[in-house]
């Protein structure tokens, strides 16, 4: 029997406030919250575990990301707890570095904002500490079902309570409960509608090792590198305080897989796969063994990719790592769950101004999250994109990526994929209803460009010579040039065979 979870009778609907019910106390979980509380809008937080776990390294805050914070009055607290990021250097499987620039200096040029790198329990903390009613955050509150009525839903606990609603947003990660539910309740109110195929759709081809480690001598304490190799690469992000980085692995065939599948790890298989890569040079003076050696935490995961087509259904609502995951080498994951719970904020904030003397309907719910869907899918889909492509480039994931990493990308420059990062970042969302001095680069924020604005912009790129459509991804332009790379190499083999059958 189901009890709720206080004594005295429950309000009805309509003299109760529009209350959102958050599964997921993570990135995206805690972000909605302080969304929700600059709105005035009642929220509670559920987790089944506890807000800000050891476990994971650390998570990279975008320039889009830090506009956000910025927002939310927490960008301070952040910015006091790391330091800046500087270089970027690409290295050969033998440690030799092949292309270096200013990478993060040139994304602040043209965002306004920094990139930063912080411990990810440390960020939760920051934002579970900033919530002004820390209280609404639940721990240990695993939620096993959601019932669905006329005008509100029931979030059902493994406890037996129950909390009541309006929304629910469902903000647990890759492996979602919600989603699963959301699926079950699509499907059995409408057949079909959740298809195989999309459930399908999030495919695990790579593994990682996620570790951290002390600063090591020969190695920057504001820099990135990531070295490739034949499929599999490192990236390592320096901090003055700690190393953070990830080994990258293409999995084999047979280990590949898709849901309701998980690839799963023990210590035994990450212990076996460092012993593999101990050797492997990071740069001229260091390998991996050394980092590895000095870990203090470390933990072997499964990288998902994909992006689901539907993102809600009547008041169940996902976000974040719920419908979509992004390979970690674009570092764009954490802040892409950001800005779902930002738009999804808009929605609501808009949708309850339209009708402030009654609650939204399910039907006007649902038009608000589809809203929220055709909004965010188009943008989501290219950031997947464009870190799949860069998570197989830095691998070496076969003769295209190697040719594209280790011969295109030192013409093209690692200015663009920096621009062309800037410009993803300036794609990003900000709360339609709070005001703030914000922060703008060379490109500006394209939620507040006007027409006329966009064309200075460009004439002002023609100016200083980047008349390159950046609004393109790095990756097409090279795909561009394939045949022509694909031709000279046919041509540069058959001279070199002819050669030596003529000596």
């Amino acid at each position: 029997m189901i009890a709720r979870i206080t004594d005295s009778p429950p309000p009805s609907p309509d003299e109760s406030p529009f209350r959102v019910i958050i599964v997921g106390a993570g990135v995206a979980g805690l972000t909605l919250a302080h969304c929700l509380d600059k709105a005035g809008i009642d929220y509670l937080v559920l987790d089944k575990g506890i807000v800000a776990p050891p476990f994971g390294t650390t998570i990279t805050i975008q320039p889009h990301g830090c506009r956000i914070l910025h927002q939310l009055g927490i960008l301070d607290d952040v910015l006091d707890s790391c330091s800046t990021m500087g270089r970027c250097y690409y290295h050969t499987p033998d440690g030799k570095c092949f292309l270096d620039n200013d990478f993060f200096p040139i994304v602040r040029k043209y965002t306004g904002y920094d990139t930063r790198t912080l411990n990810r329990q440390l960020f939760l903390r920051i934002l579970y500490s900033r919530l002004p009613d820390p209280s609404k955050v639940l721990e240990r509150h695993r939620v096993v079902d959601i019932i669905e009525e006329s005008d509100s839903t029931r979030v059902i606990l493994a406890n037996g309570t129950e909390h009541v609603g309006d929304l629910v947003v469902g903000a647990d990660g890759v492996h979602s409960k919600i989603r699963e539910i959301l699926w079950e309740k699509a499907n059995a109110s409408i057949p079909h509608f959740i298809s195989a195929a999309e459930k399908r759709s999030m495919v695990t081809t790579y593994n990682a090792i996620v570790a951290q480690c002390p600063p090591i001598p020969g190695l920057g304490l504001h820099d990135m590198h990531s070295i490739s190799n034949d499929r599999f690469s490192f990236l390592l992000l320096c901090q003055p305080t700690f190393i953070s980085y990830i080994a990258h692995c293409k999995l084999p065939a047979d280990q590949q897989c898709v849901w309701p599948n998980r690839a799963r790890f023990a210590e035994a298989d990450m212990e076996a796969l460092a012993r593999k890569l101990a050797s492997c040079p990071i740069n001229e003076s260091v390998v991996f063994g050394e980092l590895w050696a000095k870990r203090t935490k470390a933990q072997l995961i499964s990288l998902e990719e994909g992006v689901l087509d539907h993102w809600f259904f009547n008041r169940t609502v996902l976000a974040g790592d719920a419908i979509h995951k992004v390979t970690p080498n674009s570092a764009l994951g954490g802040c892409t769950a950001m800005e779902d719970v930002v738009a999804i904020t808009n929605e609501i904030h808009t949708l309850l101004n339209q009708h402030p003397n009654k609650k939204p309907s399910t039907v006007e719910i649902s038009a608000a999250m589809q809203k929220y869907q055709d909004a965010r899918i188009e943008r989501v889909k290219t950031i997947v994109k464009v870190g799949g492509d860069l998570t197989r480039l830095q691998a070496f994931d076969g003769w295209y990526y190697y040719v594209m990493q280790r011969w295109v990308t030192p013409w093209i420059g690692l200015d663009t994929l920096a621009i062309n990062i800037a410009k993803l970042c300036s794609g990003g969302v900000k709360l339609s209803f709070v005001d703030f001095k914000e922060q703008r680069g060379l490109l500006g924020w394209q939620d507040m460009m006007t027409k006329e604005a966009r064309r200075e912009m460009l004439a002002r790129k023609e100016a200083v010579g980047m008349s390159r459509d950046v609004s393109k991804t790095w990756i097409k332009e090279l795909r561009r040039i394939w045949p022509l790379l694909v031709g000279l190499i046919v041509c540069l083999t058959s001279t070199m065979f002819a050669f030596v059958a003529v000596v």
